[in-house]
């Protein structure tokens, strides 16, 4: 009884969203609402906020002890997504700092666009819903902001201005698949969204950006706050030495690696000879990067290191115009959680004006990025985790599971053979420097012992990045606080975990086991997959003790 309870919190919580938020329904595959954008005023958060905290009093009044093992993870994880929820909009207050109303809209059209749920000229009405709902939306916005944020503002700026490219391209392909009325009312509502677009843009520049304060970090004691609500088990003191220490370990390793790739050569002329060897053209990467993620698909199914589900599909395809500016090379794009195509995307940016961009789509380093964003990495976890039917695993995304996993993957398939040639582990090992320096830069910056410049030395001298690459990944990292840790703390985490099942498991280990459990369970805070991990050993142990 008790857990029904749970089950009907966690599911009022998730039906709340959908219905309050369109872009969350259209983003886990609801599409009743494909043709709405959200409420744009101030209220919309405030009520957010409020539905966070009668969520959480009412789930305190759920006793954990009457709960079933698997309906106390829920409950963990469900109250970690509300505490944090809350915390985010209550105290964090980005939403005041930084004009989002371009990436709203954006973020409404990017999968109706190329996700392939319903016909084009289905997924073409609800666009031109939303567009003709834009200016509406984006006026609305503009009562949001109280406390702008210089470098914020600037970044939703060219967001702003780069989004009517991308509706250049909707427009276009509507005109090869719609009728002249369609076509009309398509063209009509994409003029009405560039000119509010451009309104935007101009209120940016002239209303924000004068009052906007220089400041690039959330402060010591949020940030703080924010590391204990993500209940990651370890103190800002310990995330640091954690980063201190890899990026240590990390750059022995590439001197070691350096003399296999050329006897003699140092880091730097190894960097150089693996960074050199790319393909001639942005077209020839782009092929590149599909039959790399294609190749570790194969590996894995050959391998038996873990069940791809059903129904998954991978598309690789170029990054929209509109968020290139904060992609400097290659994201993913998840599947809806209800739609039975498990579509995802994996987005490659092009080098357009800076050749010199082309470094960083060397061979090894596509073979090593294929891993993490592709199989067994992100578009496999979503898959995986899509399958998981509790409400409160649909609302979580934590991201040390998320991406922690994804830079694991990178360990993992080396280990077990995919690509172990010193190029590509140099490459590897290039990035594991670049996710300490993550590390450092996050608490650093948000701690305020960090500027933004220092930010972008760092990154330059420590990970080899070529510096506008470099420009865009911490403009990315001043609104996503916590978030650059995720990855080499989560991998930390996750490596940790592994060690313990193992040794708990003994014979009867197997990766598979390992992997299938982490990837099918849900994106868990690791706080609670571990707490799930360590019942199923015990479990499985007491089984094999009584000889079933």
């Amino acid at each position: 009884m008790t857990d029904a309870r749970l089950d009907a919190l966690a599911k009022d919580v998730f039906d709340w969203y959908v219905q309050e938020n369109p872009l969350f329904a259209t983003f886990v595959g609801i599409h009743a609402y494909d043709h709405l954008l959200p409420d744009g005023t101030r209220e919309a958060p405030l009520e957010e906020l409020a539905k966070a905290h009668a969520s959480l009093e009412a789930l305190t009044g759920i006793d954990p002890k009457s709960l079933s093992f698997g309906k106390r993870i829920d409950r963990g994880v469900l109250r970690n997504v509300l505490r944090l929820t809350a915390f985010e909009i209550d105290e964090l207050r980005i939403w005041e700092s930084m004009p989002l109303g371009a990436d709203v809209v954006g973020g409404g059209l990017f999968p109706l666009f190329l996700r392939e749920f319903a016909p084009l000229p289905e997924r073409m009405e609800s666009i031109t819903a939303r567009l003709e709902a834009a200016p509406r939306f984006l006026e609305e916005s503009k009562g949001r902001i109280r406390t702008p944020v210089r470098v914020w503002a600037e970044i939703a700026k060219e967001s702003t201005e780069r989004l009517p490219g991308f509706l250049k391209v909707i427009q276009a392909a509507g005109a090869q698949a719609l009728p002249a009325p369609d076509r009309a009312r398509l063209g009509e509502a994409v003029a009405k969204a560039e000119h509010a677009l451009a309104s935007y843009t101009r209120w940016i520049g002239s209303a924000v950006l004068p009052t906007a304060k220089d400041r690039v970090g959330i402060g010591a004691t949020k940030f703080r706050k924010l590391v204990r609500l993500r209940e990651l088990g370890l103190t800002v003191e310990e995330i640091y030495g954690i980063g201190t220490r890899y990026l240590r370990q990390s750059k022995r390793e590439l001197a070691r690696l350096s003399g296999e790739i050329q006897p003699g050569a140092t880091v730097e002329e190894a960097k150089e000879i693996v960074k050199a060897d790319h393909p001639a053209t942005f077209a020839e990467a782009f092929a590149y990067t599909a039959k790399a993620m294609e190749d570790s698909r194969r590996f894995l199914l050959e391998r038996n290191l873990a069940t791809i589900p059903p129904n998954e599909e991978l598309r690789v395809i170029e990054t929209p115009t509109y968020i290139r500016h904060v992609i400097p090379f290659a994201a993913y794009s998840s599947p809806a959680r209800f739609e039975p195509r498990q579509q995802g995307f994996y987005m490659v940016t092009p080098v357009e004006d800076k050749p010199e961009m082309l470094r960083e789509f060397s061979y090894a380093g596509v073979r090593n990025t294929a891993v993490h964003e592709g199989y067994p990495g992100h578009h496999l976890h979503f898959t995986s985790a899509n399958r998981n039917p509790s409400h409160a695993r649909a609302l979580s995304y934590a991201t040390e599971a998320i991406e922690g996993w994804a830079h694991y993957c990178e360990d993992m398939m080396k280990e077990a053979g995919f690509h172990p040639d010193p190029a590509t582990r140099f490459a590897q090992m290039l990035d594991q420097v670049w996710r300490a320096c993550r590390i450092l830069i996050d608490v650093d910056l948000h701690c305020g012992r960090m500027t933004f410049d220092e930010a972008v030395d760092l990154l330059v001298r420590e990970a080899g990045m070529e510096r506008p690459g470099a420009v865009a990944e911490v403009k990315r990292y001043t609104y996503t606080p916590a978030y650059p840790l995720s990855y080499l703390v989560g991998k930390h985490l996750i490596r940790d975990l592994r060690d313990e099942v193992r040794r708990g498991l003994e014979p009867s280990y197997s990766n598979k086991f390992f992997h299938d459990t982490y990837l099918y369970a849900g994106a868990l805070p690791l706080k609670y997959m571990r707490e799930l991990f360590r019942y199923k050993v015990k479990e499985l142990r007491r089984l094999r003790s009584a000889g079933a």
